[in-house]
Parts: structure tokens; sequence; C-alpha cells
């Protein structure tokens, strides 16, 4: 008996190994069988139904602050040195103090004239939440001058010097300044002169190298000036304002502009797009006007952002994914950007648009203007577009 099964063995194994040789099919899958989904294929390019330009003040708090005016645009310039920094010293007199800046770019005409005011800044505040009209009443003193400046632009990496008022640095010695109180420490602001045709941008605290900062450099002495003193602070807070008007009244043109800040919104009409399209490639493009944007040899790739809008309008808020747009390869003013996240999310549900903005850095620490031709453009070829591979499952 058992030499019998020993002698069906062999058999048994050839049909298990020829049923294993066999291609897969329906029969011998081991999954049962799943019917195919068939799809059409569409390319399709649509244009913008609307869009507008919108101002919103925005913290900067960057690498570079900017300082100064020129053709409409203006910049002030808050900082301070972190009070803990400061000694104690009731019995001193201070016989100096001096700010530096290093110089990191310039918006406008070089040739310009450029110059600023100190001035002490009244109130607590901090670098995270100073915006335009956070700096525009009871910020600052502007009744004591604490310091001035006059030049123009010199080398790219200048230093800057400032001689302050040595009354404002006494008072950041002293442990509660006579008739004042410990609101004297908030620091101080930088005006721009009426005559100042340029703006100029410094390195801030923000930055890695002590050599590149920011810095307050006292001396003071005893009361009987027989020990002098050398101070020197490069750790502090600081920021920018900045401020132009009227960019929202270019219907014919979308703005996206640094340091203020201005941004657009684009809307597009998928209402045709059913439930279930899936979306393989969407590129939004646009043109850019050369003749209205502002760009300058420090901006470096000018590139764009933009995110998809979470609610109607300016104040309706967008994700805060993005994807970066540039200059198309060949062309010399069409920006082409990722859309494919924002359009599928809109598939079967509601557009809200698309959110363009200046990208990377550049928004928060320059000037720079990107102006785009809007849907009401003259000529269709100029109109911000979409145009999107997407397919859709078969009746």
């Amino acid at each position: 008996m058992r030499d019998g099964i020993y002698r069906a063995l062999p058999i048994v194994l050839a049909f298990v190994v020829a049923a294993c040789s066999e291609d897969p099919t329906e029969q011998n899958a081991l999954l049962a069988p799943l019917p195919f989904l068939e799809v059409a294929v569409r390319e399709t390019t649509i244009t913008a139904t609307d869009g507008e330009t919108f101002r919103k003040y925005v913290p900067m708090n960057s690498l570079i602050n900017l300082v100064g005016q020129s053709d409409g645009y203006t910049a002030y310039l808050p900082m301070s040195i972190y009070s803990n920094q400061f000694p104690t010293r009731d019995t001193v007199n201070v016989v100096s103090a001096r700010l530096s800046l290093r110089a990191a770019s310039f918006f406008g005409d070089s040739s310009g004239a450029f110059g600023f005011t100190v001035h002490r800044i009244e109130r607590n505040w901090n670098q995270v939440t100073t915006i335009w009209d956070s700096v525009q009443s009871g910020f600052y003193d502007p009744s004591i001058l604490r310091g001035q400046y006059s030049g123009g632009v010199g080398a790219d990496t200048e230093m800057v010097y400032v001689e302050l008022d040595t009354a404002m640095a006494r008072e950041w010695l002293s442990s509660v300044p006579t008739g004042q109180t410990s609101g004297s420490k908030f620091g101080f602001i930088l005006i721009p002169t009426p005559g100042t045709s340029v703006v100029r941008g410094f390195h801030s605290f923000e930055m890695d190298s002590t050599q590149n900062r920011p810095s307050i450099r006292i001396i003071a002495e005893n009361l009987t000036q027989t020990v002098r003193d050398t101070m020197t602070f490069t750790l502090g807070i600081d920021t920018f304002t900045g401020n132009v008007d009227g960019l929202e009244s270019h219907t014919d043109l979308l703005s996206a502009q640094s340091g203020v800040v201005y941004r657009s919104i684009l809307n597009f009409d998928v209402s045709f797009m059913t439930k279930g399209t899936l979306i393989s490639k969407a590129e939004l493009l646009l043109e850019r006007d050369p003749r209205t944007s502002r760009l300058n040899r420090f901006s470096g790739d000018s590139i764009i952002a933009i995110h998809t809008m979470l609610a109607k309008g300016a104040l309706g808020g967008f994700e805060p994914f993005s994807t970066r747009g540039a200059r198309k390869a060949g062309t010399a003013d069409t920006y082409v950007a990722d859309a494919r996240r924002a359009v599928q999310a809109w598939v079967g549900s509601t557009s809200y648009g698309l959110l363009l903005r200046v990208g990377g850095d550049q928004e928060f620490q320059s000037f720079d203007l990107l102006t785009f031709h809007s849907p009401s453009a003259s000529s269709a070829a100029l109109r911000p577009r979409l145009k999107i591979l997407y397919s859709v499952p078969k009746n």
C-alpha cells in the first residue's frame, strides 16, 4: 500500500508543476476577476472667468529690512536691542552711541538721495505682528529727533553709521529712567526723510553672521570720568513695514507685490468636470507685463507661488501648501505653475479660485512687483488660462 502511494506522488507533482507553469488567466487566477474601467482622456484649455488684486498688510520679519521711499513706495524700519542685554548702569554717563547697518540691496534710482531720522518707540511691539497700520499712530515720538542720516547709495555691502542720542542710550542702561517708564527700552524706528528718493535694504538681526548684523556700540564712563567702557550689542528684534497705494485699481492687471503685500485671486469655471474626473496635469499660464513689473538686480529669479483658496474672496483664506511658478523656458514673459492639486480639489466640489503671490523670501524682503495681464485683457492670448489633461469614466 505504502509503495503504491510513493509511485503516485510523481504523477501528482507533475500535475501541480504543469498547472503552475501556465500563464495566469481569469480561470486560474487566485482572485476573482475585476472589470477594467474604461476612461476617455481629454485635454482642454480654459480662460479665467475673473480675477482681482487686493492689499493685505502682513509682517515681514525677514533677513533684509527696508527703509526709504521711491515712486510712491515707503518703508519704515523699527528695531530694538533685547532689553536684557543691557547691563544696569545707573551711575554712568554715555559718551556716544552709534548704530551700524550693513547694506544689502536698494530699490529705485541708485543716484537718488537717501536719508532717515531716528525716533524712540513708545510702546511694546514684536517683529511677528508689526505691520504698516501698527506704526501709524502712537507707535513712536515724532517730535524728538534721536539721530539722523543723510547720504546716497554706495557699495552693495556698504556700512552705514548713525550717531544716536546719548540720552536715549542712557535710558537703556538705567534700571528705571528718571521721569520715564520701562517703555523707554522699546527701541527706535527709522523714518525716511522727505527728500529721500530711494529705498535701501539692510541685513537684519536674523543673519547668522555677526559681521552682517546691525549693532549698537555704546561708550560710557563713570561719573568721575576715570573709567571708560565700550559695549557692543548685536542681538535684538527688527522688521520693516512697507506701503504703496493703488495697485488694486488696475483692472487690466493682476499684481503680486512684495513688501506690503498685494496678492491676486483668479477664478476658473470647471463645472464641466463631473465627479470621478481624474486630473493628470493642470498648468496655470500667465502673461507678465514687462512695462509695469518692477524688479532689480538683487531679486534673483523672479518666481510666483499659487495656493488653493478655501473660501470666497480676499478674506477667505487659502491652503498653506503652495506650488511655485516661473518663466517658461523659451519665452520672454509667459509664467507657468503646476495647478493640478487645486483643479483636482475642485472636481465635484466648489471652486474658490487660486491665490497668486510673489514666491520665496522675496515677498518679505523686497519691493519686487510682478504684474500679469488679467482676464479682462484686450487680447485673449494674454489672459490667464489653465491647460488641463484629464480622464473621465466612459458611460
